[in-house]
């Protein structure tokens, strides 16, 4: 390798190492930060399903009434294009009956059961929803 062949390769080398530590250190230099337009230190997902039957008026007035910052909650649509507070698409847990809330219509959806079992599980690699 000829001395300005490894002059070239030493000095872009070395760019890309200095360049790649400054925009670790301050990647605000390339990008301004985001502007957030709150601050959440509380969210009450399911409407706090460890409190209350999850998703349902009580669980959020209750999560509303003991300071929550923001309510999480899940849709689906029913076969007849209504929607569905549910955590599950599939109501054998919330009803004990196995049938997805899509393939019904409303009027055909099974009752909630009267206490739902809620475990929560660490989170597995790959995961976000939990």
């Amino acid at each position: 390798m000829s001395s300005t062949a490894a002059f070239y390769l030493l000095s872009t080398l070395g760019g890309y190492l200095v360049t790649s530590f400054l925009l670790l250190k301050y990647p605000t230099l390339l990008h301004q930060r985001k502007k957030q337009r709150f601050l959440s230190k509380h969210i009450s997902h399911r409407g706090g399903a460890g409190e209350n039957l999850e998703n349902t008026m009580a669980a959020f007035q209750h999560a509303v009434k003991i300071g929550t910052d923001m309510l999480e909650l899940d849709c689906h649509i029913t076969k007849d294009e209504q929607v569905v507070v549910s955590h599950d698409e599939n109501l054998k847990r919330a009803t004990g009956v196995n049938v997805n809330i899509s393939d019904l219509k409303y009027c055909e959806l099974p009752p909630y059961l009267g206490k739902l079992d809620v475990s929560f599980q660490r989170a597995r690699c790959g995961d976000v929803h939990l």
